[in-house]
This record gives C-alpha cells, structure tokens and sequence, in this order.
C-alpha cells in the first residue's frame, strides 16, 4: 500500500491525528516518504491534485446484483403487514 494511502487512512481512522495543528500536519506531510507532487497535493488538501499525483481513478463504483433479483419490484412493508378493522377515534373526556 501507497505510504500516502496509509497516511490518508491513519488521519481518518485516528480523532487525534485528524485534529492536529497545522504545523503538526506540516511536519507529519514532510516526513512522509512520498514524492514531491503527493506532499504539494496533501500540503494544498487538493484531492484532485492527489488523484492526478497518484495516477488514480477520480471515482470509482461498485454494484452486487444478487441472482434472482433481475426485474422483480421490490415489495413494500406495507403489503406484508396484516390487516386491522377500521377502530372508532378514541374520545376525549
């Protein structure tokens, strides 16, 4: 794994690394063993800079379709749920 990656998930998987101060963010990015064009993208925040520095995919998609569920509509709950009678209003006293 990329160490930019691994830095990306450390930040968001650590509330203490999120909320440093600039100047540790600086240094944390400056001692990052990665190249130059990654750091200026971490530095700026730029997550298009950081895609293009990466040579990455700007979006990515995933979809699981399981079998047998082609083109049934989906049931409502409402349509499973029992029917009641119809109850008077309640009245107040």
């Amino acid at each position: 794994m990329s160490n930019v990656i691994q830095f990306l998930e450390t930040m968001g998987g650590n509330a203490a690394a999120a909320r440093m101060s600039t100047a540790e963010y600086l240094a944390a990015v400056a001692a990052l063993d990665a190249d130059e064009s990654s750091r200026r993208a971490l530095l700026a925040r730029d997550p298009g800079m950081l895609v293009d520095a990466l040579d990455a995919r700007p979006f990515m998609m995933c979809m699981v379709v399981a079998p047998g569920e082609g083109n049934e509509p989906a049931e409502s709950p409402a349509e499973d749920a029992p029917e009641t009678p119809d109850e008077p209003p309640m009245q107040a006293s």
